[in-house]
């Protein structure tokens, strides 16, 4: 019988690769091949926008945009283990720029950290996506580095890879499909909602004051939570120009805003 040799993949501490996060890890993370990496593991077609782009007197350390629908992605980056500090700067960044997604890279999560993410992501009053992903870095022998991205805390209806396997896109890979056309395709568990509304650019915020609703209405369609009523679904899609239902007929035009409280505040 053949006898063969194996290779044994070693931890490689990322201090040895990049000695400071701005001057090394960030140019580092946001080339073309990386963001696409880490897009991979996260289901997002990542487009770089801004680094140490300013938020008052802070500075967030990568802004990005999902090609696929639009969402700004605010990413922080920690190459060390979670801390108040980060946490409290991701949340300033995502208020600050108006972010729709919010990641949080580093190389551990404390617990209360990933609980923290957990809420935030079934708060059906936040429109905004939270992800902790770790980075590792792995060498067999005296090969070169290479990295690893493992998505640890994630949305509740995130249907991303599983953590620790290989990346995939939840948004099929088609460069020259049209607005409409993408925001067609699933994202987030596929709510037609929330796709077109990000693929036209709206927060919730401003999808609800034009349709003449609350926050909390939206976003409770959005998260599944309610159904909507159909005068509820009327405004919506009258906003977003498309039609309730799929019926392909415009909605009749609505008497006026109404600020309907469907599931309250």
């Amino acid at each position: 019988m053949e006898r063969r040799s194996l290779g044994y993949l070693d931890p490689v501490d990322p201090a040895t690769v990049w000695q400071n996060e701005p001057g090394e890890f960030l140019p580092w993370l946001a080339t073309e091949e990386n963001l696409r990496r880490l897009g991979d593991a996260l289901g997002l077609d990542l487009v770089p926008l801004a680094r140490e782009a300013p938020v008052g007197r802070f500075r967030a350390d990568l802004v990005c945009r999902d090609r696929s629908t639009g969402a700004a992605v605010v990413i922080e980056a920690q190459l060390n283990t979670s801390d108040h500090s980060h946490l409290g700067q991701l949340l300033t960044y995502a208020e600050g720029l108006g972010a729709d997604v919010v990641v949080w890279l580093g190389t551990r999560f404390h617990d209360e950290h990933h609980a923290v993410l957990g809420r935030l992501n079934r708060s059906s009053d936040l429109d905004l996506r939270c992800f902790a992903v770790a980075i590792d870095l792995w060498k067999i022998g005296a090969s070169l580095a290479a990295p690893q991205f493992t998505v640890l805390a994630a949305p509740g209806d995130w249907t991303g890879p599983a953590a620790g396997t290989p990346g995939h896109r939840l948004v099929a890979a088609n460069p020259g499909a049209a607005p409409a056309e993408a925001a067609d395709r699933p994202l987030f568990g596929g709510n037609p909602i929330r796709i077109r509304r990000l693929a036209r650019g709206l927060t919730a915020q401003q999808l609800a004051d034009a349709a003449g609703l609350s926050r909390a209405c939206v976003a409770h369609i959005e998260t599944g939570r309610s159904p909507g009523t159909p005068k509820t679904l009327a405004a919506i899609a009258r906003v977003l120009d498309a039609p309730p239902g799929g019926s392909g007929e415009r909605p009749p035009p609505s008497p006026g805003p109404s600020r309907e409280r469907e599931g309250g505040r």
